[in-house]
Parts: structure tokens; C-alpha cells; sequence
């Protein structure tokens, strides 16, 4: 009786030890157009609200993660996020919402979303499309706000390899930052620091489970060093 009770703790123990993969893996579909419907509510409300010069954060979970207590370059934020947006599911949402206060500045975060493996996203019409959503989204958001920043895509938990395709990581951004060149756009890297080189992995520690950062502030910190260094307002 007490060998069967030690199998079953050492199971029970294995088993918690491994929930954290488990549950990324294997976590329940997110339906994002049902989602989308009542974040869009709360998006909206913000928007009527915001104060002239806000900045506005978009894009999907890296930015709905986002707090709106935080300021930029010592403006409010209006937090635009949408959880499990792919670019062209941002890009599709736009139209529902109106701007009636023009933004300071406009930054995008997007692409998370879009590295998931059995998109195949490093084939060049994949990659092409991705990059026609996001000068779609730009071209809307120059049209409300002052300037457009676009960050690179932030990098993936490693025990994600099999899910995502974590060389488009790399690619993507890439690709972002020659958007912004011939539009007219700011390209920023504010996961520049927490970058495992050029493998579209995260460093140890920097992914909470997987998709997600540790820790946003940071990244609120660089985008303000590069936007307004010298403004004693930055976070």
C-alpha cells in the first residue's frame, strides 16, 4: 500500500510540475470574434472619454496586457488591445470603432498571433498578407493620431517551438520595420533586451506562459527612451 501511495505522489507531483506547459498547450480555443464584441465596448467608452494627446496602445494581447494607469511621454493611454487578434482580425475591427480625439501617438503591437505553425507564415504570400493588414492598420491610425509607432514582434516561450514557427519571429519584425520606412512609420524594438539572440526566443524568465511577457512596464519604459527621452514624465 505505501509503494502504490509513493507511485501516486510522484505522479501527482510530476504532474503539477508540468501544468504550467500543459495548460499553454493545451489550453481551451479563444473564440476572438466573440470576445472582440465586448472588448469593443470597453474600447469605445475609452475612446469618448480619452483626453486630447493620449497615447493609443493597439494590437492584440501584448498590448491589451497593457495598463491603462501607466503614461507615455507623460500622456494617459487609451488601451485599444484585443486578445487574440491576428493582424487581419485587427485590421477587420478598425471600422468598428470611431476616434473622436485625435491621439498623440498611435502604437501598434501585432504579429503574436500570427506565428502559430500550421499558418506556415514564412511563406512569402502568408508574410505578404501580414504586412498588407498592418500598413492597412497603420494608414488608419495616421489618419487619428500624430504619429504611428509599430513595435517587432515580441519573442516566444521556447517550449512553444512546436506550435509557433518561432524563425518568423525575426521575420516579421523584419519586415515591420521596412513597412514603416517606406510609409511612414516608427518602427521601435522594446523586447529588444529580452531577446535569446536571433532565435525569436525569449530569455529565461522573460515569458510568463509562453505568448505573454513577464513583465509590461519595461516595455512601456524603452518605448518612453525612444519617444520622448528626455521627458521626466517617461515611466
Amino acid at each position: 500500500m505505501r509503494r502504490v501511495f509513493g507511485l501516486a505522489l510522484a505522479f501527482l507531483t510530476v504532474s503539477v510540475a508540468s501544468a504550467g506547459i500543459g495548460w499553454v498547450l493545451h489550453a481551451p480555443k479563444h473564440d476572438v470574434g466573440e470576445y472582440a464584441v465586448h472588448r469593443l465596448v470597453a474600447i469605445r467608452q475609452q475612446l469618448e472619454e480619452a483626453e486630447p494627446g493620449y497615447v493609443l496602445i493597439a494590437g492584440d494581447s501584448q498590448a491589451e496586457l497593457q495598463s491603462p494607469s501607466e503614461r507615455v511621454c507623460g500622456a494617459p493611454i487609451v488601451n485599444a488591445g484585443v486578445s487574440g487578434a491576428t493582424a487581419a482580425v485587427y485590421a477587420g475591427l478598425l471600422p468598428e470603432l470611431e476616434f473622436p480625439v485625435r491621439a498623440g501617438t498611435a502604437i501598434l503591437t501585432i504579429g503574436t498571433n500570427d506565428l502559430i505553425g500550421k499558418k506556415k507564415p514564412l511563406a512569402p504570400d502568408v508574410a505578404d498578407r501580414f504586412e498588407q493588414e498592418v500598413a492597412g492598420i497603420v494608414a488608419r491610425f495616421k489618419a487619428v493620431s500624430d504619429r504611428v509607432v509599430v513595435t517587432a514582434v515580441p519573442p516566444l516561450w521556447r517550449e512553444l517551438a512546436d506550435e509557433f514557427e518561432a524563425k518568423a519571429v525575426d521575420a516579421y519584425s523584419e519586415r515591420i520595420k521596412a513597412l514603416c520606412t517606406r510609409i511612414g512609420c516608427r518602427y521601435a524594438d522594446p523586447f529588444s533586451e529580452l531577446r535569446d539572440g536571433e532565435t525569436g526566443f525569449g530569455l529565461p524568465g522573460a515569458n510568463r506562459n509562453g505568448l505573454h511577457l513577464t513583465r509590461y512596464r519595461p516595455m512601456l519604459r524603452n518605448l518612453a527612451a525612444t519617444l520622448c527621452p528626455d521627458a521626466a514624465s517617461a515611466p
